[in-house]
């Protein structure tokens, strides 16, 4: 049996709960935007808002897969997370001046979701 550590176990089940609550927002961002397109456009202000709520968390992921002497694989999977939301905030902020480019923004939302999926995936089974 192998016994770790107590910083490291609090590392790796934060980077876990910050996984899955990552997902859950990308989820609710989703629908928030399905609520502006098909209910009410006054939705978009949500929206645009909740995502600066959780878009720093792939870098605190980041730091707690290092923290935890995780795979490397994952502390860049998590960096790349983070690069895709910067995607997605710049395919937002530019969609007048890019054309059809601003096209990919719900594209890197769906990567988004899933290679955070990926990432809770492959730490449950590095964990087993």
């Amino acid at each position: 049996m192998r016994t770790e550590s107590s910083p490291f176990r609090f590392a790796r089940v934060g980077f876990l709960l910050l996984a899955w609550l990552f997902s859950a927002s990308v989820a609710l961002q989703v629908f928030l935007a399905g609520l502006a397109l098909f209910v009410d456009s006054s939705n978009w202000s949500s929206h645009m808002s909740f995502a600066r709520y959780f878009s720093f968390l792939p870098l605190l992921m980041a730091v707690l897969a290092r923290t935890a002497r995780l795979p490397s694989r994952l502390i860049w999977r998590c960096i790349g997370l983070f690069g895709m939301i910067l995607g997605l905030f710049l395919t937002a902020i530019f969609s007048s001046r890019i054309g059809g480019l601003a096209a990919l923004h719900p594209v890197i939302a769906l990567l988004l979701f899933w290679v955070s999926l990926d990432i809770i995936r492959s730490k449950k089974q590095q964990a087993q």
